[in-house]
């Protein structure tokens, strides 16, 4: 008879007051299998009557071609529709009688798997992809080197150090997660941490433009740089918020690298809000009060002739006169 006879099977506790000093496994069988395992056992019980050794008098449960137990059937044929299992207490305990258990109710389902293809992939593949990411990386973040450093000269020193900062705490992370939670780089991972080389890079020209938008207006660098980094903290934090959430739900609704790739992105997000505030901000302070960016070198980023800077209100009464001569 086939496992899917079986309609229910249950682990059942030792019940000293019935008579049953072990773990036994409870059997439930539907019509076609009460009548089959009736035959089966009047043969067994017979077989029993004759030779209480004979393989004949055991009823062997095979799954997958192995045999996963084999009851004698001592006590007569089972014809009710019900059965139950029992061995001696010494070894019928608790985890085999849920695993015999286990084993008749899913066991036996009527399943069949049909090879459709077979693929043979590399063991090297796995090294290239990895390599590929890592060069691709590399690549990424040397333009985004060479924009700042074109674009920003002075400033862009401070984009490149806050990159090298927020690389090295990736790197710290990754390795303090590998100890300790069993986490391993993989593709999507790599991925993941590429794309957050753009992510931190925008929070330091969110800064850097807010910063050059004060220069602009005529205001001195040293104020300039605490306005500024009020009016972009905020949509730095706005921006990066987004982007954490949208990782954490990709994360908790995807699966395999997908799920990876999140990982690393929100990972990355966390530590660009902690570079930013504690890292990119007061160095950018710290370097307002030398005399190479406080008088605006044309190196710095911040001169008066690059960023076009109109003069300030000049120092007096604070009138002028229109050409109608009014007064104002």
């Amino acid at each position: 008879m086939l496992g899917e006879n079986v309609d229910g099977a249950e682990a059942v506790p030792p019940n000293a007051q019935q008579g049953q000093p072990s773990w036994s496994v409870s059997l439930d069988f539907d019509g076609t299998g009460a009548d089959r395992f009736g035959q089966v056992t009047t043969e067994a019980y017979g077989a029993y009557q004759q030779d209480p050794t004979s393989a004949q008098a055991q009823i062997a449960i095979v799954l997958d071609g192995q045999v996963v137990s084999a009851p004698a059937i001592n006590q007569g044929a089972i014809t009710g529709g019900t059965a139950s299992i029992d061995g001696p207490p010494e070894s019928f305990n608790q985890q085999y009688a849920t695993d015999l258990a286990n084993v008749l109710k899913y066991g036996a389902l009527p399943l069949e798997f049909q090879q459709s293809s077979i693929d043979e992939v590399s063991s090297t593949l796995g090294s290239d992809q990895l390599t590929g990411g890592l060069i691709a990386g590399g690549i990424g973040l040397a333009l985004v080197v060479v924009y700042c450093m074109l674009y920003y000269r002075g400033l862009g020193l401070v984009a490149v150090s806050s990159l090298a900062v927020a690389s090295g705490i990736t790197y710290l992370a990754v390795v303090i997660l590998g100890e300790n939670m069993g986490f391993r780089l993989s593709l999507p991972h790599i991925i993941g941490l590429i794309v957050s080389i753009g992510i931190t890079a925008d929070s330091f020209i969110v800064y850097f433009e807010r910063l050059r938008d004060e220069l602009r207006a005529g205001r001195k660098l040293r104020p300039s740089v605490e306005t500024a980094w009020k009016r972009a903290r905020r949509t730095i934090l706005v921006a990066d918020a987004v982007t954490f959430l949208a990782a954490l739900v990709l994360y908790f609704l995807a699966v395999g690298g997908v799920a990876g790739f999140a990982f690393a992105m929100g990972l990355t997000t966390l530590i660009d809000v902690l570079v930013v505030f504690f890292f990119t901000k007061p160095l950018v302070a710290v370097l307002s009060r030398t005399k190479f960016f406080g008088r605006g070198h044309p190196l710095s980023g911040v001169d008066a002739k690059r960023l076009r800077r109109t003069a300030g209100p000049a120092s007096g009464s604070g009138t002028t006169v229109r050409p109608t001569g009014q007064e104002v």
